[in-house]
């Protein structure tokens, strides 16, 4: 059972001011905001291997006790890495657990090919400084048969000019590589005046090199797919909902036998059966004898017949 419904806004940094994003965001149609936090293993050798080097997960509870039942807001974390060492750091992590999405951030074209291949991630993304890393479209397929989904911001290309010319660039990419497929469109707003409504998203999507139907899907059904993909890679590819049920009321038929009524009819039954084979082996003993008297031969009657005068 899907719990995320509506339209999805999976990147909010949580360095901005949220209690006034997400009020916007509410008041925008969004049902479902991921609070992002960057980890940079680009140089693994400098992280103490002492201390975990995932941060502890954004709190939430003050946001939840404000608008939970307006709004559902999940962890991101987006890990900038360089080489394929980093999933050593990912696997000692606990912190890493108490995430909802993970979302990569290769710095390179082998790092890129290593998050669509093997890579245990939910989101590949980009910031200013690797939008122009070179893509693949072999690996570019292999992201989307693990459920992967390639992520477009639109709040930079709205500050800047220069954000924005790469932003469409990286969009057409995507178009060229794997014709749009597995895109989402998230803000990465800073503050609540570089959201915009989903339905300006879904028309910002043709800009981007997305259809119609991809740019309508791209903040809504790609983006809960992975929410339940994400929920999927953290506890086990299945799962078991248990729910509780009403207790039916007991119907009490009129004919049921009681314990010694069924014993009384069941040595009634066996007693009246066995008399009835009785009489049913009497009635073919009677039935063979007639059987051999007609089946005697004549001559054997005859001379039965001279000796009885």
């Amino acid at each position: 059972m899907n719990r995320y419904t509506g339209f999805s806004d999976l990147c909010i940094p949580s360095s901005g001011d949220l209690k006034s994003i997400v009020r916007e965001a509410i008041d925008l149609g969004y049902r479902n905001v991921a609070i992002e936090q960057t980890c940079d293993l680009c140089r693994p050798e400098d992280v103490n291997k002492k201390q975990d080097p995932i941060p502890v997960p954004y709190c939430l509870k003050e946001l939840k006790a404000k608008y939970g039942g307006q709004i559902k807001l999940v962890n991101r974390l987006t890990v900038a890495f360089s080489d394929a060492s980093v999933s050593l750091l990912l696997n000692k992590s606990n912190n890493l657990r108490a995430y909802n999405l993970v979302a990569a951030l290769p710095t390179n074209e082998s790092s890129f090919q290593y998050a669509c291949q093997t890579l245990p991630c939910d989101i590949i993304t980009y910031n200013s400084g690797t939008i122009q890393v070179r893509m693949n479209r072999k690996y570019y397929y292999l992201a989307v048969e693990r459920n992967i989904v390639f992520e477009i911001k639109y709040a930079p290309a709205i500050v800047s000019s220069a954000d924005r010319k790469r932003t469409i660039e990286r969009s057409h990419r995507y178009h060229a590589y794997g014709k749009s497929k597995n895109v989402i469109i998230s803000s990465g707003a800073q503050d609540q005046f570089q959201l915009r409504s989903p339905y300006d998203i879904a028309n910002l999507g043709l800009i981007f090199g997305l259809s119609e139907e991809q740019s309508k899907e791209s903040v809504r059904g790609v983006a809960n797919r992975v929410l339940l993909s994400a929920e999927g890679r953290r506890f086990g590819k299945a799962g078991v909902v248990i729910t509780g049920r009403a207790k039916r009321p007991t119907i009490v038929d009129s004919d049921d036998y009681s314990d010694t009524e069924l014993e009384e009819n069941i040595s009634d039954s066996d007693e009246s059966g066995e008399a009835e084979n009785v009489a049913d082996m009497d009635v073919t003993n009677e039935d063979n004898e007639d059987d051999l008297d007609a089946v005697q031969p004549p001559k054997k009657k005859g001379k039965q017949e001279k000796m009885v005068e």
